[in-house]
């Protein structure tokens, strides 16, 4: 009978005997060299190559493997502050495409997708946001990685495998200013992860003026005509400008909604604006999502 493997336990076979094979090796090679029956190599191998973690070339009738660029340094199970580290080291360097198949690779394997985004995406672009301000980045180079760190959070977004729906959990995320257009994006998708019915509107700083609270509340309106349950808004913002605006304006439409409406904000620039205008005042992410998740849970019983 052939021994079962999961996928982790193939990928480290295979990658420990592919990094000290600098010519590459056949599927009959591998095998051998990992104990692992032909057939069922030859099935990790395909799913391996669609992940990006290895490559092929053609020797007459036989594919030759190697492993692509920089997985040899992966470890499996993933540690997540080491591909924070890869991540970092990538996006420095100017090397986007290592940067995605490293994070397709990851996805694929079995790692917390939200832990993918609070513990590799954010503290990558925070320490881009330090190199930044330092002046060991410039301009150019920040805007360009943080598009990057964008286009991660989507791969993450659309490889994202959500929890069991949560009834009557609805999320609208909101960048108060275009700094914090990232982690509101990135709260979405953890939302999403999470099984709630998730949305990121994106970022309102160049929008608001004196008839934009009438055009959010018409959004608001036709996005939760019908909804019950929690229909929680969460600003992310580092002036408090838009903290007051996203104040009033969820005030003027509480009890307009079939649902409860809440707001959190998150903006520790600003925080007594946020404690003054929010139904609850954040100090970082983690804080958001907990929250969240008790007025779910009050609302729901």
């Amino acid at each position: 009978m052939y021994r079962r493997y999961t996928l982790d336990e193939v990928k480290r076979k295979i990658v420990d005997v592919l990094e000290n094979s600098g010519t590459g090796l056949s599927g009959v090679e591998l095998a051998g060299k990992t104990g692992i029956n032909r057939m069922t190599i030859t099935k990790y191998l395909d799913i391996m190559h669609t992940m990006g973690l290895i490559k092929k070339k053609k020797a007459g009738n036989v594919n030759v493997w190697f492993l692509q660029e920089g997985i040899s340094d992966i470890e499996f199970p993933v540690n997540y502050i080491q591909v924070q580290q890869k991540l970092i080291e990538y996006t420095l360097a100017g090397e986007d495409e290592q940067a995605r198949r490293l994070l397709v690779s990851v996805l694929n394997s079995n790692v917390d997708q939200a832990k993918m985004v609070t513990d590799v995406i954010l503290p990558a672009s925070n320490t881009v946001g330090e190199l930044y301000s330092r002046g060991r980045l410039g301009k150019t180079e920040r805007t360009h990685i943080a598009s990057l760190m964008g286009e991660l959070v989507d791969l993450i977004k659309f490889n994202a495998h959500p929890a069991e729906p949560k009834m009557n959990a609805h999320v609208l995320c909101v960048a108060g200013t275009e700094d914090r257009a990232h982690l509101a994006k990135s709260a979405a998708v953890i939302f999403q992860i999470q099984g709630w019915d998730s949305r990121y509107v994106g970022s309102i700083e160049e929008d608001i003026d004196p008839f934009f609270d009438i055009d959010f509340q018409r959004y608001v309106s036709k996005t939760w005509a019908n909804r019950r349950g929690l229909l929680l808004v969460c600003v992310f913002s580092s002036n408090e400008g838009p903290l007051r605006f996203m104040g009033s304006t969820t005030r003027a439409m509480k009890g307009r909604l079939k649902g409860e409406l809440r707001l959190a904000a998150l903006s520790p620039e600003a925080q007594a604006a946020a404690e003054e205008n929010a139904d609850y005042a954040a100090k970082d992410l983690q804080g958001v999502l907990d929250w969240a998740e008790r007025q779910h849970a009050l609302v729901s019983t």
